[in-house]
């Protein structure tokens, strides 16, 4: 009997260890760039050994709870939270790098873009209507990476989140019938996308026809759905806003329309059994500049929590528990090796123009050689800059018979009107307003006409283009144009602080066609022969007249040229380069009728010119870029019937934007070579600081062969443009020639029907 006694004593104390161990469960709230904070936490826990056996989370939560499920690491989201990729990816627009050059190199930086409607299917209205888009922010950029990301764990788990590497799910809000939906299965980057649909910022998605946006909206801090569904021992609550649910008067726009829409939640978690972690962290929910003081403000309340948590939770797993958890789900992802390409929701030519375009770069046979899902992504943001087509959330499906991902791509088709809006707005004569109207359409050759207005005191500009492209690997382009230019110095303020010894009134008016017939050879380089038709007025004064002498050169011109940049903006960029090479040759006859003489010569000349200009990004980081530029023109620029019409015609070097606003014959000559070096401080966010310096040599010019360009500047890059406070000073050998000026926008100047 003692021996029985004894086993059964030793079998009561045994139960307690062999009963099942605590489970833990984590909630993570919403709050757009706050929910960087959840990152900070989970490394706290993790590095205290601090199992997580189940997570939840709501909108941004979602994403880093969606992450963490999936098998990524910490240091992974550290770094995509760092990269600066998430900033854009909420900026609205895709990457500048995915646009076509030769779309943009003729076309004005235009601040506003109002798509219109010629009425709809069905419906009666022949008139013009404006389309206000349906959200603030595009998501081309957020669903690919969102797919990116999650296409690979969704066929781990065989599209069951609760076969992830740790349970999960997120949840989203049903517009329709105003309640919270738990997402539990499917595609995760779907339900990911669903949860995080800010209203107003971010279209809704469709997820089995039910109509979804935020999570946020109706349960941003789904704790209690995570208690119903696993029944964790222990529940970790982590929320980055505040509990109080107050705004103050700077809230955005988006802060605002959540505040009037979403439900008040329950931050009250059960006692005994859970521990909140909280703070208000003090961005706004798309500013995802400060990721770093983020995630270290989560860490640190985590940190703080932590005796708390370990009084509660007395299990424990190791790094080597964690990474070796990471390591058995990440091994059963399949290849990232796409299959088949079907699109769906435009008409026939428009399909068989895309899916040319989504399978660009790659060899036909599939088998041999299949599209790698870069590829496919790098393809499918392309096509999205270039064509005007819309697409809602692509799917990517794993097929287990071909082990390759299926993309199933559902376009629409964009509105075929925009009018264009923009212009420049400064404190001296160079005040610009800009409107113009865009048609374009897709079918087996893509085209665009325009027509546009610019109207200033000094430069005035009226056009009417259009372009044909044959849309191949290497796109190949037919353009063809009317351009009417009127440049004026006559009148008005410049920005001199001090006497102006150096600038002369002008006037000059071109009239001319263009055609061309070019070649994209990569996304940022184009090559292209070019003809000019084309009169040329200019209005001058000459010495030894009364009145103002008019000269008039009607022309044929020739170039052929080569451009390629990688500038990260139009104007003041910080990183990239830009090389271009071009020859000319003009023919033209050279007229002057006044009542003392008249003049009627043909003249022509040839010419080549190169340049290049290049920003390095010294701290890569963006805090400081050195820039550097050479440019060098040759030409044998005849003379014209005067001295004023020759510099007039004659190639100008005008590297400063002030220095294209005003008329200085020393920066006009036949032949030059002009160098700069402009370095570039960030001050603060998109704060810089820029001095620029220039130096030209060319013929003698008043006794000088050496001429000078200099300013200093700050500039805002804001949305709809720069903003630029510059104190220009050309020449160094007077104190003359000073000026300060001020612009907002885009200043804007119509190509020369004499190319230089």
């Amino acid at each position: 009997m003692s021996r029985i006694y004894r086993a059964i004593i030793l079998l009561m104390l045994l139960i307690p260890i062999s009963s099942p161990a605590q489970k833990v469960g984590v909630v993570l709230s919403g709050g757009g760039a706050k929910g960087l904070y959840h990152i900070g936490v989970l490394r706290a826990l993790e590095e205290n050994g601090i199992p997580i056996d189940y997570i939840a989370g709501t909108s941004m939560g979602s994403i880093i709870g969606g992450l963490y499920a999936s098998g990524y690491s910490i240091e992974e989201m550290e770094d995509v939270a760092l990269s600066g990729d998430m900033a854009r990816w909420v900026s609205g627009g895709i990457d500048h790098k995915y646009n076509f050059y030769y779309r943009e190199r003729d076309q004005i930086a235009n601040i506003v873009s109002l798509p219109v409607t010629l009425g709809e299917k069905g419906s009666s209205d022949e008139l013009p209507r404006l389309k206000l888009p349906g959200s603030v922010m595009g998501t081309s950029e957020i669903d690919l990476a969102l797919c990116n990301y999650f296409t690979q764990p969704t066929a781990a788990a065989h599209r069951d989140f609760n076969r992830l590497m740790i349970p999960f799910f997120c949840v989203a809000t049903d517009i329709e019938n105003h309640r919270a939906v738990e997402l539990r299965k499917g595609d995760l980057a779907l339900a990911i996308r669903a949860s995080m649909a800010i209203p107003v910022a971010f279209p809704p998605v469709e997820i089995d026809s039910v109509l979804m946006c935020d999570g946020g909206c109706y349960d941003n801090f789904p704790w209690r759905s995570l208690d119903e569904n696993y029944g964790p021992d222990i529940i970790i609550g982590v929320s980055c806003t505040s509990i109080k649910e107050r705004l103050n008067r700077n809230a955005s726009v988006v802060e605002q329309a959540m505040a009037l829409i979403t439900k008040p939640t329950d931050y009250n978690l059960p006692e005994g059994r859970s521990v909140f972690i909280q703070r208000d962290v003090d961005v706004s929910v798309l500013d995802f500049n400060n990721a770093k003081e983020i995630m270290a403000q989560g860490y640190n309340d985590a940190i703080r929590a932590m005796p708390q948590i370990k009084s509660l939770i007395t299990r424990r797993m190791s790094a080597e528990d964690y990474s070796a958890r990471r390591d058995r789900f990440r091994s059963s992802w399949p290849d990232s090796k796409m299959g088949t390409i079907t699109v769906s929701g435009v008409k026939d030519r428009q399909k068989s123009v895309a899916e040319s375009s989504l399978n660009m770069g790659h060899n036909r046979e599939r088998d041999t050689l299949p599209l790698t899902a870069k590829q496919m992504g790098e393809n499918y943001l392309t096509m999205l800059a270039n064509l005007p087509i819309d697409s809602k959330f692509p799917s990517i499906v794993h097929n287990d018979s071909t082990d390759r991902y299926d993309v199933f791509v559902e376009l629409e088709a964009k509105p075929n009107f925009d009018i264009l809006i923009g212009g420049n707005i400064s404190s001296t004569a160079f005040n610009q307003a800009y409107v113009g109207l865009r048609y374009q359409s897709v079918g087996k050759v893509m085209q665009s006409f325009e027509a546009d207005v610019l109207l200033g005191p000094v430069h005035t500009m009226a056009r009417a283009k259009g372009r044909t492209t044959f849309i191949t690997d290497k796109p190949i382009y037919l353009y063809y144009g009317y351009n009417f230019n009127i440049t004026n110095t006559l009148k008005g303020n410049f920005g001199n602080l001090t006497p102006v010894d150096n600038a002369e009134q002008m006037k000059a008016m071109e009239n001319y066609f263009s055609f061309s017939l070019g070649s994209a050879l990569t996304r940022k380089s184009v090559l292209d022969a070019t003809l000019h038709v084309g009169r040329n007025g200019y209005s001058y004064e000459m010495e030894g007249y009364e009145r103002r002498q008019y000269t008039h050169f009607s022309y044929v011109g020739g170039q052929l040229s080569f451009d390629r940049t990688s500038f990260d903006k139009p104007l003041f960029p910080t990183s990239g380069s830009r090389l271009t090479a071009s020859t000319i040759y003009i023919y033209g006859r050279d007229e002057r009728n006044s009542p003392d003489d008249h003049i009627d010569k043909i003249r022509q000349w040839g010419g080549v010119k190169a340049s290049w200009e290049q920003y390095i990004d010294l701290t890569h980081d963006g805090r400081f870029s050195w820039g550097h530029s050479i440019e060098g023109v040759y030409t044998n620029h005849p003379t014209l019937d005067s001295k004023e019409a020759t510099d007039l015609s004659a190639p100008h070097y005008a590297p400063l934007l002030h220095s294209r606003m005003v008329y200085m014959p020393e920066f006009r000559a036949d032949r030059y070579i002009g160098v700069g070096i402009m370095p570039t401080a960030r001050i603060v966010g998109n704060l810089y600081a820029r001095v620029s310096l220039y130096a030209m040599l060319r013929d003698k010019y008043n006794d000088a062969l050496m001429h000078y360009l200099s300013d200093v500047s700050l500039i805002y890059h804001t949305p709809i443009g720069p903003v630029s406070l510059s104190l220009t000073k050309y020449g160094f050998n007077t104190k003359n020639n000073l000026y300060l000026t001020f612009n907002l926008g885009y200043a804007i100047f119509g190509n020369k029907g004499l190319f230089y």
